[in-house]
């Protein structure tokens, strides 16, 4: 199973990022597949909707109800699994917040990672691999490079 962070998402909505086009060549390369299965964690869902429509942040963000019509997509594909958290990815999260000393900005990725290890992700699409090397559980792509 793939897990894909928050910012692939993102990404992968908003043109105007300026890794849209290698998210959308991913993206299509995982459908022509036709077998893999995409893990979403589903605090991403609350994450993608607040900064897809930040006008701080983009030209053009889409509106709250666009927002939550994509994330309607990306929960109603057949070979999508939401992903929740578990006592023991909770567990798993506060043992790597300990051990790894990870500060407070680090907390939902650690969930994240956390509820995908536990759930059998073994592939991390991301921007930001630094943010989930030293966790030493995934093979992460970093789809931006």
């Amino acid at each position: 199973m793939i897990g894909i962070d928050t910012t692939f998402l993102i990404d992968l909505e908003i043109t105007d990022s300026p890794r849209h086009k290698a998210a959308l060549k991913l993206f299509k390369k995982w459908q022509a597949q036709k077998h893999s299965v995409l893990a979403i964690y589903n605090q991403s869902f609350l994450e993608f909707q607040h900064v897809v429509t930040d006008s701080k942040r983009f030209n053009s963000p889409l509106t709250m109800e666009q927002a939550i019509d994509r994330s309607w997509f990306w929960i109603d594909q057949e070979r999508v699994k939401v992903i929740y958290p578990t006592e023991n990815s909770l567990k798993r999260a506060l043992l790597w917040g300990s051990m790894f000393k990870l500060g407070r900005k680090r907390i939902q990725d650690t969930h994240m990672a956390a509820a995908f290890a536990e759930a059998g992700v073994s592939e991390l699409w991301t921007a930001n691999p630094s943010d989930f090397k030293i966790l030493e559980v995934f093979d992460l792509v970093n789809y931006s490079e």
